[in-house]
């Protein structure tokens, strides 16, 4: 018969994997810190029961404290998401205010992700060819491109395969036909 600590072991390896898989699919960045930090604190404990008090310390340190305030720092730094509408027609401003179709949508991310939406059309920037479209994005702090295929008439969406918020992004335009999300691959550029 398992004595009471193997059984606690047991049940705490349990809490993990499901504190694992709700980590994963959860889709508010507060709560997933919470778990994050619950996580490690659960580990921590898995550690002392197997008699590794030295590690367990390190664990509540770092994976209880550091890297959830890591996570709370960059996510509150992420404020705005700055477009820059090289496409200038219809699909942002339309009638002259911001109804467009592209305006809707991307105002309906920013908003389910609480941030603050600032569209620019910067002749300058528009000004830079297609190719140029990856550099503008890591040398500036633009997040997304908008451009247009005159070929197709749908309107490219462009930005860093880095940012998570591309990714939500490509999984929010699948529902519109006319808009399609690009990413760029970070580049290394060397020491």
């Amino acid at each position: 018969m398992p004595d009471m600590l193997e059984v606690t072991a047991y049940a705490l390896q349990v809490l993990l994997i499901l504190m694992a898989i709700a980590i994963v699919t959860h889709k508010n960045n507060g709560t997933i810190i919470i778990l994050i930090a619950v996580f490690s604190l659960v580990t921590a404990s898995l550690y002392v029961i197997n008699k590794a008090p030295d590690v367990a310390i390190a664990e509540v340190a770092i994976g209880s404290a550091i890297i959830p305030l890591i996570y709370v720092i960059s996510i509150s730094r992420q404020r705005e998401f700055i477009v820059l509408d090289k496409a200038m027609d219809d699909f942002i401003i339309s009638d002259n205010s911001f109804t467009g179709v592209g305006y809707i949508f991307l105002k309906r991310f920013t908003d389910f992700y609480h941030l603050e939406l600032n569209i620019s059309n910067d002749v300058r920037l528009c000004s830079l060819g297609a190719g140029r479209d990856q550099l503008l994005c890591e040398e500036t702090n633009v997040d997304l491109i908008i451009t247009k295929d005159e070929d197709t008439g749908k309107y490219i969406l462009k930005g860093k395969e880095s940012s998570i918020l591309m990714n939500k992004l490509k999984q929010m335009a699948k529902d519109y036909e006319m808009i399609e999300v690009v990413t760029f691959k970070d580049r290394d550029f060397g020491d």
